[in-house]
């Protein structure tokens, strides 16, 4: 049986005496409740105002993006027009009637004309790894008498001809000499035309390029193979006759003496 406590021993008392519910709501009615400080209003900076560059930027943004697009295309349109391919309006009645074909109709229409300038024109396209000057060959070049003036002729003797020289040229025949060529226009009255008859054999340094096609008004490709045979390109009527421009040819006497010829690999 357990054991009975003694009269002697007192119960023992519970750690945390248990509160009724009348003394906790007295204990918290006598407890001081904290105040809390009054929260100050946050002292935030005020707005900084925005700087020109920002309002600018913001203002131009589409002009800005298209700028930094068309900064790196212009550049290189230009290179590209200046020494790949360009375009060149043909004045004057030089060439006539292979280029300004309706010059005597009209003086003011002109032929536009596609001119290859990589490095100096050539006997090819730009990509072609052999380029050289033949007879026959249109080329655009610095003329002798105003460099300031782009000037376009034919391509009619080579370093080592002899040409028999036309008005207003004072020696009856003269050779052309290493790295030059001669250069006429097509044009039948010498009067007409400023050519080597005037200034002489041009130097290969002087010439800008060679002419390709015409663009405007009637598209057609030069080929300078045609110029031997007497053919123009796109004359089906034959209006210039089948042995176009004979007599330049026959006043020309291939590799009087033997000269390098003007060639660029």
């Amino acid at each position: 049986m357990p054991p009975t406590p003694s009269a002697s021993q007192k119960p023992r008392s519970p750690k945390f005496p248990a509160l009724t519910p009348e003394a906790v709501k007295l204990r918290l009615k006598n407890t001081p409740r904290l105040s809390r400080a009054p929260s100050t209003p946050s002292t935030a900076p005020p707005p900084r105002k925005p700087s020109f560059f920002s309002n600018f930027r913001s203002r131009y943004a589409t002009p800005i993006r298209v700028f930094r697009i068309l900064a790196p295309i212009v550049p290189i349109s230009l290179f590209f027009y200046e020494h790949v391919l360009g375009f060149v309006w043909v004045s004057g009645p030089s060439m006539t009637p292979y280029l300004n074909e309706d010059y005597d109709q009209m003086h003011t229409k002109r032929d536009v004309v596609l001119v290859n300038m990589w490095p100096w024109g050539g006997a090819g396209w730009p990509w072609e790894r052999v380029r050289r000057l033949e007879r026959g060959m249109i080329v655009t070049f610095r003329s002798p008498a105003n460099p300031n003036h782009l000037a376009i002729k034919r391509v009619v003797g080579l370093p080592g001809d002899r040409i028999t020289t036309r008005d207003p040229c004072m020696k009856p025949s003269q050779i052309v000499p290493f790295n030059h060529v001669w250069l006429e226009g097509d044009a039948a009255d010498p009067k007409r035309s400023l050519d080597s008859n005037t200034y002489g054999p041009v130097s290969i340094s002087l010439i800008t390029g060679r002419v390709m096609a015409v663009m405007w008004p009637r598209f057609r490709l030069l080929k300078w193979s045609d110029w031997e045979t007497g053919l123009v390109e796109g004359d089906e009527e034959r209006r210039l006759g089948d042995n176009y421009r004979q007599e330049v040819r026959d006043r020309v006497s291939k590799e009087a003496v033997k000269l390098e010829r003007p060639v660029l690999s």
